[in-house]
C-alpha cells in the first residue's frame, strides 16, 4: 500500500475499511487507476476506467460520513438494478437534482451532460455529479458494488 491510499484508508471508518479495501483490490485487478488528493475534509479518491481515463467513481468525505460518486454512464442499459435498491437509495436518487442539459437548460460548457433512466416504472434525468452519489454503510455496499461491477462490464 502507498503512503497516500494508507492516509486516505485511515479517514474511513473502521466498520467500511473492509469494503473500501476489497473495491480497490477490485478496481486495481481490472486495471483502473487510482489519484489521490487531498480535499478540504479527508481525501477524494478517485478511480479511473481502464483505457479511456475517465472516472467510474470517487470517494467523497462530507461531515454526514464517506459517500461514494459512482459515474454509471451506462445505466440505461442495466437500470433494472435500481429496481433492487433499498428505499434509502432510491430516494438519494430521487433526491438529487436534474440534469440541465436533459431538461432543455444550460450548464457548464464542459458537462458531458447527465444521465437518462428508469426506475420502479419512472423515467429520470438526473445530473451526472449527483445522481450516484451515496453514503456508504452496511445496507447500501452490495447495492454500490453491483452498480460499479456493471458499470466496468460495459466498459
Amino acid at each position: 500500500m502507498n503512503e497516500k491510499f494508507t492516509l486516505f484508508l485511515n479517514e474511513v471508518p473502521p466498520n467500511l475499511q473492509e469494503f473500501v479495501l476489497e473495491l480497490d483490490d477490485y478496481l486495481l485487478g481490472k486495471e483502473c487507476k487510482r489519484k489521490i488528493e487531498p480535499a478540504k475534509n479527508g481525501y477524494v479518491t478517485t478511480y479511473m476506467l481502464p483505457g479511456s481515463g475517465k472516472s467510474l467513481l470517487n470517494y467523497v468525505f462530507r461531515k454526514t460520513g464517506i459517500k461514494i460518486r459512482i459515474y454509471a454512464a451506462g445505466i440505461s442499459a442495466y437500470d433494472a438494478i435500481l429496481n433492487d435498491f433499498p428505499d434509502k437509495m432510491k430516494k438519494e436518487i430521487i433526491k438529487s437534482g436534474d440534469c440541465k442539459k436533459l431538461v432543455g437548460g444550460t450548464c457548464s460548457p464542459i458537462c458531458s451532460a447527465g444521465y437518462t433512466f428508469i426506475m420502479d416504472g419512472v423515467e429520470y434525468k438526473k445530473c451526472r455529479s449527483m445522481a450516484f452519489l451515496h453514503k456508504i454503510d452496511d445496507e447500501s455496499a452490495d447495492y454500490i458494488l453491483k452498480l460499479i461491477k456493471s458499470e466496468l462490464e460495459k466498459v
